[in-house]
């Protein structure tokens, strides 16, 4: 299906992928990409009618096998990891599904890119939160990952 981007005007592909996920149901995930400016965005809504969606998950990630746990993250989806002392805010068009190792890589991306300007205290704190990451990725640190989301269209799935 073709769309106008929002960014540039120009014609821009919207594909409608459908996505099954085990002991939660069918999904169906919305991605728009222009080929002209790059612009890309992204959204998932789950299409099992279940009217009692929980809305917020936490989970402890103590062990290299738990970075392997389902992350599923609408539009609406606000992620928080307060050992890293790190919220991820709601971004229309941002959602995505992932794994906790996945969610830990995003945040990384942009930690690094915060400590390539910052200076004094600001660096010291990022250069801490990207050791405190590696630890977690490597088993020997644990963080609570709390996903929030009042649609009920988020979700953190363990196998």
């Amino acid at each position: 299906m073709k769309e106008r981007c929002p960014i540039c005007g120009e014609e821009s592909d919207l594909q409608f992928l459908p996505y099954n996920i085990p002991h939660f149901g069918d999904a169906i995930m919305f991605v728009a990409v222009c080929p002209s400016c790059g612009y890309r965005s992204t959204d998932v809504r789950i299409l099992s009618e279940n009217k009692a969606k929980q809305r917020r998950y936490e989970l402890v990630v103590s062990s290299v096998q738990d970075l392997n746990v389902r992350v599923i993250r609408s539009t609406f989806g606000r992620i928080e990891i307060p050992e890293l002392g790190v919220t991820v805010d709601p971004k229309e068009g941002d959602s995505f599904i992932s794994t906790v190792e996945g969610v830990l890589k995003r945040v990384e991306r942009v930690v690094k890119m915060l400590n390539r300007d910052a200076v004094g205290d600001k660096k010291k704190r990022a250069e801490q939160t990207l050791v405190k990451i590696e630890e977690i990725k490597a088993g020997k640190a644990s963080m609570t990952l709390i996903l929030e989301d009042p649609t009920g269209n988020s979700a953190i799935i363990p196998d």
